[in-house]
């Protein structure tokens, strides 16, 4: 048993390099990871899986549950940080750093207040695994995942950098200790077309 945390496929926003809004869709490309995704678990017995509520990771995640047929929910405490007004501009129109620790993005979330929410998704996580029988899925975003790596995994230094989180990839965590990265942002499921996209 293992706890796999998933980032959501492409999206235009992704290749584009645009803050993202919670309504933001897969591209055609991100479907079809989503569907490569899925066939990557044919064989992994997943009982459970927690969703952010954004429509990029449910629709990354429906291709899974399908084959799956598990347990499936949506988790708010799993949405992508909050950048507030800034989300729909382009990084490139943007006059500042957003991921430097001091910056307050207007309506959004501060870096300690996205950190908080991600402790809280962690509890969260353990706390679901804590009785199942199988494995966890969960379908987050980019910057959560990185955070959650950070702050509670232990991560190999042979192991890629942290800034190296495609769209779609697998960090599989050890189900025993629930801190030692097996798999670190895994995407060979993916052929090499279909690896692009941005950090949010």
């Amino acid at each position: 048993m293992s706890i796999y945390l998933i980032r959501h496929g492409q999206t235009n926003g992704n290749r584009d390099r645009i803050l993202q809004t919670p309504d933001t869709p897969l591209s055609n490309l991100g479907h079809q990871q989503a569907k490569q995704l899925a066939q990557a678990f044919q064989d992994i017995s997943v009982e459970n899986i927690i969703c952010s509520d954004y429509i990029r990771t449910q629709q990354t995640a429906a291709p899974l549950h399908a084959i799956q047929q598990s347990s499936f929910s949506l988790q708010p405490l799993l949405r992508e940080r909050s950048f507030g007004d800034l989300r729909g501009k382009a990084y490139a129109d943007i006059d500042a750093d957003i991921f430097d620790e001091s910056y307050a993005p207007p309506n959004g979330e501060t870096q300690h207040q996205f950190i908080e929410r991600v402790n809280l998704v962690w509890k969260f996580v353990l706390e679901t695994y804590k009785n199942m029988q199988g494995s966890l899925v969960v379908m987050t975003h980019g910057l959560v995942l990185r955070e959650l790596i950070k702050q509670h995994l232990i991560v190999d230094d042979a192991m890629s950098p942290l800034s190296d989180f495609q769209n779609t990839c697998i960090t599989q965590v050890n189900g025993t200790d629930k801190k030692t990265i097996l798999r670190f942002c895994d995407a060979r499921h993916l052929n090499k077309e279909s690896t692009a996209g941005g950090a949010v």
